[in-house]
């Protein structure tokens, strides 16, 4: 996933470099520039209007500039990093779904654009996925809301822990998530998904006391050449995951490529 999405590379060069180098060491650098600059300009301005160079006005060079420089260049240097620092704070926060942790369905068809139009550049695979659950509002009724938000919650936490570094999960909405698998086919996408159903039903989610059985269905779709449209793609996950409502639930269906979990 691109953390630097929306930015402009040519505004980025300065908070970039002080997020590589840091604060003292660009200011350092700087500092070692503006003084090399002054003893160039210096010895110009002395060579064509006294006829050479003087020891007094090179040292004068070089001392004021290591003098007023540092400290001027430290605060100005701090101050970007440190609003660059909020700003990459408040784009996350902007792309995170406040009560799950995870991404926020803006953020998922961003990076499901970018995958399409890269997957159609280099006909590669890959996987969408939508997961829904099938006891929610029996959750919400017999629990109070508050159980269920945790459950929200503890389902998020399992389906992340279970996916690559490259792979992106969003809350779709209300109590469905979503999937984006770059560069997998149907049976890597069953194999992903299998083990994370596994583990939301492995053991019933304690709460207040309680212990609360979560049941979940998941509908995937795998990207095809002829393949234009995310939209496609989303419509056949969906129509995937109706079907494994109507045979039970808590299973995987794919949409003509992934046979039943």
């Amino acid at each position: 996933m691109n953390p630097s999405i929306g930015k402009s590379p040519g505004k980025n060069v300065l908070p970039t470099l002080l997020r590589r180098f840091g604060v003292w060491r660009m200011t350092v650098a700087a500092t070692f520039l503006v003084v090399i600059a002054s003893v160039f300009l210096t010895g110009i301005t002395l060579y064509l209007i006294e006829g050479g160079l003087f020891f007094t006005g090179i040292m004068l060079a070089v001392i004021i500039p290591l003098l007023l420089t540092p400290i001027s260049l430290y605060n100005n240097f701090k101050l970007v990093h440190q609003l660059d620092i909020a700003e990459e704070q408040l784009r996350l926060l902007s792309h995170m779904d406040e009560l799950t942790g995870v991404f926020n369905r803006r953020y998922f068809f961003e990076q499901a654009s970018r995958e399409l139009e890269r997957a159609k550049r280099h006909k590669n695979q890959f996987s969408v996925a939508i997961l829904d659950f099938d006891n929610f509002k029996d959750i919400n009724d017999v629990y109070s809301h508050l159980a269920g938000d945790a459950v929200l919650k503890h389902v998020a936490q399992i389906c992340v822990a279970g996916l690559r570094q490259m792979d992106t999960f969003a809350r779709y909405g209300g109590d469905e998530f979503i999937f984006l698998l770059p560069d997998t086919n149907a049976q890597q996408a069953k194999e992903c998904l299998d083990r994370i159903l596994e583990q939301i039903g492995a053991s019933g989610f304690q709460f207040a006391g309680h212990i609360i059985s979560i049941r979940v269905s998941m509908g995937v779709s795998v990207f095809r050449e002829n393949m234009t449209d995310f939209n496609a793609l989303m419509r056949e996950a969906d129509f995937a995951l109706y079907a494994a409502k109507h045979q039970g639930g808590m299973r995987v269906i794919a949409h003509r490529t992934l046979t039943e979990v």
